[in-house]
């Protein structure tokens, strides 16, 4: 297997993040330090900072962020315990990433899978701590902390006492952000490399027949017997991450339906200064992004599954014998099922649900706005 064809070295950052390689005692013990503080206090403290919020203002800042942290929050009690289902659909993308030999397939899974995926963590980890950067930013700017939360000391009598409830405001914020970039990340990465593996099952079922001088009738017979053994394997894989994934692209699609009003309230209500004008938009543009990976790579697993029946038409089928063809009927007909990943078996992952998304928050804007 070529060097840069490996699907673990690709999930490395993620496998670090889950800490899935460390000593299983200190993750116990650093596990229930974070889930204490910040998987439930900090998204606890914002909800009791809005419910004793005497300003308006302080309930919308307070929701705007409680409801993403709580999102955040759902999607990793829903993800973290199908740590052992995420490393078995590990191993079979490696098991795949050994079929690929020929020289521009390499070079395609180099491009179109490895960089891409690569991007998108990078991508996700850039944005998603841009959002925190730009609120640290605002806090300082206007010598508060960093969201009016529920606190149990009062940080207004002393420096001491600000630096630590701003320490733990940030290490809640950091951990929410790692957690989400966890959680958000998978589904695009592993989609993406779906998507890629089935393209590149087309094209070794197109080069089927072709190489009349180097292969025999039994070759030729034992590469599609094996391209229906690769078929059957993607599709039982695609189904496995659909369980994975499903429950929480549920929480994130419902989540961004509800962040983005609030956003948008506070936005156009209550953001007085240029910062805070600044971290909302980041806000808004992040919840908005948060989906457009997995929909657009479920939308091109899709694709690509209804393109491997053009394929088998490519393959030099014509001059194979009878029961070649019998079988590559059979194949004809099992890849003419249509594969969409569903979110919680109703929603659609894909750009269609994406774009009624995007055209909800703008008829959600246009009303607000209006009442402004």
């Amino acid at each position: 297997m070529h060097s840069k064809v490996n699907a673990g070295d690709i999930f490395s950052s993620l496998f670090f993040f889950w800490r899935t390689t460390c000593n299983q005692y200190l993750i116990a013990l650093y596990d229930a330090f974070v889930t204490t503080i910040a998987t439930f206090a900090f998204p606890v403290h914002l909800l009791l900072g809005a419910a004793f919020a005497e300003r308006n203002e302080n309930i919308f800042i307070n929701l705007a962020i409680g409801i993403s942290a709580i999102a955040c929050t759902l999607k990793h009690f829903l993800l973290r315990p199908q740590l052992t289902e995420i490393l078995f659909v590990n191993d079979i993308l490696q098991q795949l990433d050994e079929r690929v030999e020929n020289v521009e397939d390499i070079r395609y899974y180099v491009t179109h899978i490895r960089r891409r995926s690569i991007f998108m963590m990078r991508f996700f980890t850039m944005v998603y701590f841009s959002v925190g950067i730009m609120a640290v930013l605002s806090a300082l700017w206007s010598g508060k902390i960093l969201y009016p939360a529920y606190v149990i000391i009062d940080w207004h009598s002393s420096t001491g006492k600000y630096l630590l409830v701003m320490l733990f405001q940030v290490y809640g914020l950091t951990m929410q952000i790692i957690q989400s970039v966890t959680n958000d990340a998978y589904g695009p990465m592993v989609l993406c490399l779906l998507s890629g593996h089935v393209h590149l099952l087309a094209r070794r079922i197109a080069r089927i027949g072709h190489d009349i001088d180097g292969d025999t009738v039994e070759d030729t017979y034992r590469a599609l017997v094996l391209c229906i053994g690769d078929y059957k394997l993607l599709m039982s894989t695609t189904k496995q991450v659909e369980r994975i994934i499903s429950s929480t692209y549920v929480v994130q699609f419902s989540a961004v339906g509800i962040n983005v009003v609030w956003g948008l309230i506070y936005l156009l209500f209550f953001a007085d200064n240029l910062l805070a004008y600044g971290y909302y938009i980041f806000h808004i543009l992040a919840i908005m992004i948060e989906i457009f990976p997995c929909c657009f790579y479920g939308r091109l697993v899709q694709a690509e599954f209804h393109a491997l029946s053009y394929a088998i038409f490519r393959c030099n089928w014509l001059t194979q014998p009878l029961e070649f063809r019998r079988n590559l009927m059979t194949f004809v007909e099992l890849s003419l099922y249509e594969v969409t990943v569903l979110a919680g078996g109703v929603m659609r992952i894909h750009l269609d649900s994406f774009f009624k998304t995007c055209k909800m928050a703008y008829s959600l804007f246009t009303v607000i706005q209006s009442m402004k």
